[in-house]
């Protein structure tokens, strides 16, 4: 592991980072339609294509584009309970829900915005497949305002009202499956202006923004309800999206990764030019290499030739700076990999990586000779189906040319550690235009009167009666009125009679500390805590047992509750068993017990719990362990 590098300094790199928080809206119906919001496996099911529209200006927006190359087919699941025929675009959209724009116009109010006089309703051009229309409809409520926070005040460009995508359930080869249950639940977006500050310093602030919002309560919690954007540049250079965020506690990791990747592309694009390359020599120009390896040994390229050829590019003047990493998973090659990867290509191989893979340093000098290489020159192999291969070629052309000037504009998407990687080219101002279903909605001063009259207590007054309702201290009252689990906080109290400081530890401080194994505490939903809450409540699990529980299912070793508690042996001790066991530790130390009387406790419960843990609660153990051993000493005293 090399040495850990050199804190960002925010100001000498220019570094610059607007935010943009989407929350669902807790409301009983969707936005555009009287369905409620509820999870749904749907049973029926409907095919659709969607392909790229101009703008009214004659535009086509890029992003558009390059989602309609991957020629999908979109299967839609719907749901009786979930969805209708305005989800399915089978009908027009019936009348805003008003409780959401209520909400909005609640939630401006907290941040000093202008609202607006009249909301329009826009349609935001979609075309991976997530709106079944091929557009979202969206809304600016508010329009200015500022978000106070110990760092900086950050000023509010708007505060939007929208619909949410449907839930992607996966893809398979030339397919992509969505559900529509959460397609068109309310979403509130706030999109902050771009403020300097340290990595750390826009997590604060997205938390400050989180806290505000769950304040109104008014915004949903959970896996899923929430999804950050966060917008980087650095050096005033061009902005990167990284859409998709769930985690505050990614937020400060993808600001840092993301300063550093931009600035590693602008020192590469300084070291081409220093060296001499030139981007206007860098072509689209390429070369069928299928012949070169008719007769190869390698299983990467000869299993790909069984789907399509293999096409080499020339790179020049970019020998050794394929493969460069400046930092762990980070090179150019990797970057190319993700545009062949999105484009449904997995197969891309470039000069500094070769040979290699079974390649032989003949067939790399044969492909070299082909595509007209020079000693400073580099070159990619793509392999794959041949009019995909060549679109996508094009597009890595393009790459390379833009390398000479440093980061692309782009979408990126979040990693688990933080690391980032490409999702598609940025959207232009060509994909949004008026909704013609629907006319503009006045918006009166009466109205934002009677939202700003339905706001809850202030942050600080909800803690408190937090705090007194359950004799919860301040600091573990905050984090669980900041969690996402607050609301099944007070359901599994309510509920089970556990006591409450143990519920607020659990549904905190364990789940955090299981984040920070390194496993995805974001796949545990709702129903699956309250579960494992419930058996604990009713003696069926012991208090010890649930992260070992959720250690295992997170793990991927079991696939619910039952299933690890029979992998981890977890069966419930009863009281004989226990008695029998405790007994049977005493009995083995006789001599310790003789010699340190009551001082024996700790050494006696730790054999014990080492056998009992997660099969009994800690404190029964103790409880008998304790009677035990009076009774013992007793005994020994006569």
């Amino acid at each position: 592991m090399g040495p850990k590098p050199e804190p960002i300094d925010p100001k000498k790199i220019d570094l610059k980072v607007g935010l943009e928080i989407h929350r669902q809206l807790n409301t009983r119906a969707k936005l555009f339609c009287a369905c409620g919001q509820r999870k749904e496996d749907g049973e029926r099911v409907f095919r659709r294509r969607l392909r790229p529209s101009q703008s009214e200006m004659g535009k086509v927006d890029p992003a558009a584009l390059f989602e309609a190359g991957k020629d999908l087919w979109l299967n839609y699941y719907s749901g009786a309970q979930s969805s209708c025929l305005v989800e399915a675009d089978e009908e027009p959209p019936h009348d805003l829900n008003r409780e959401a724009l209520e909400s909005a116009l609640m939630i401006s109010s907290l941040f000093s915005s202008d609202v607006v006089d009249e909301v329009h309703i826009m349609r935001k051009m979609v075309i991976d497949g997530s709106n079944t229309t091929g557009f979202q409809r969206t809304m600016v409520v508010a329009l200015g305002g500022t978000l106070r926070t110990n760092v900086v005040d950050v000023p509010i460009l708007s505060v939007t009202l929208e619909e949410d995508a449907a839930r992607n359930l996966g893809e398979r080869e030339g397919e992509r499956d969505f559900s529509l249950d959460r397609l068109g639940i309310p979403l509130i977006e706030l999109s902050f202006a771009p403020v300097a500050g340290t990595p750390d310093q826009m997590e604060e602030i997205a938390g400050e923004a989180g806290r505000t919002l769950k304040a109104t309560g008014r915004v949903d919690r959970g896996l899923g309800t929430i999804r950050q954007d966060i917008n980087v540049s650095v050096m005033d250079g061009e902005v990167i999206e990284v859409k998709g965020v769930q985690q505050l506690d990614l937020v400060s990791k993808v600001v840092e990764y993301e300063a550093r990747r931009q600035m590693w592309l602008l020192q590469l694009a300084s070291e081409l030019k220093e060296e001499g390359a030139d981007p206007s020599d860098v072509k689209f120009s390429p070369q069928d290499c299928s012949g070169v390896f008719a007769d190869t040994q390698s299983k990467v390229v000869s299993s790909a030739m069984m789907k399509g050829k293999i096409f080499g590019l020339a790179a020049p003047g970019f020998a050794g700076h394929l493969g460069q990493e400046p930092f762990p998973d980070t090179r150019l090659g990797r970057e190319l990999a993700d545009w062949a990867r999105f484009f449904k290509l997995g197969g891309l191989l470039h000069s500094d990586e070769l040979p290699g893979y079974g390649v032989t340093a003949d067939e790399v000098k044969a492909v070299r000779g082909l595509l007209g290489c020079g000693p400073r020159d580099g070159f990619i192999l793509l392999m794959g189906e041949e009019s995909r291969a060549l679109l996508c070629l094009q597009s890595l052309t393009e790459r390379l040319k833009q390398a000479f000037k440093g980061p692309p504009a782009e979408t990126r998407g979040p990693m688990t550690d933080g690391k980032t990687r490409f999702i598609r080219p940025r959207p232009g101002s060509a994909r949004m235009y008026p909704e013609t279903d629907t006319p503009p909605i006045p918006v009166t001063p009466d109205q934002i009167e009677a939202a700003v009259k339905k706001l809850p207590p202030p942050w600080d007054e909800q803690v408190h009666t937090l705090m007194s309702r359950h004799g919860l201290g301040r600091e573990q009252a905050d984090h669980v009125l900041d969690s996402e689990y607050y609301d099944l906080f007070e359901e599994v109290v309510a509920r089970t009679g556990l006591a409450p400081t143990f519920v607020a530890s659990f549904l905190t401080e364990t789940l955090v500390s299981l984040g920070r194994e390194g496993l995805d505490v974001g796949y545990l939903d709702r129903s699956l805590l309250s579960e494992l809450l419930g058996m604990v409540g009713k003696g069926a699990l012991a208090k010890e047992a649930g992260p070992a529980v959720l250690r295992v299912i997170l793990s991927k070793k079991a696939r619910g509750i039952s299933e690890a508690v029979v992998l981890l042996h977890l069966g419930t001790l009863s009281s004989s068993d226990l008695s029998s066991l405790v007994a049977k530790t005493i009995r083995e130390n006789r001599e310790m017990v003789r010699s340190r009387g009551q001082d024996s406790f700790s050494s006696l419960m730790g054999k014990v719990m080492a056998e009992a843990r997660g099969r009994v609660d800690g404190a029964k153990v103790s409880a008998e362990l304790r009677r035990q051993l009076d009774e013992t000493l007793s005994k020994t005293a006569q």
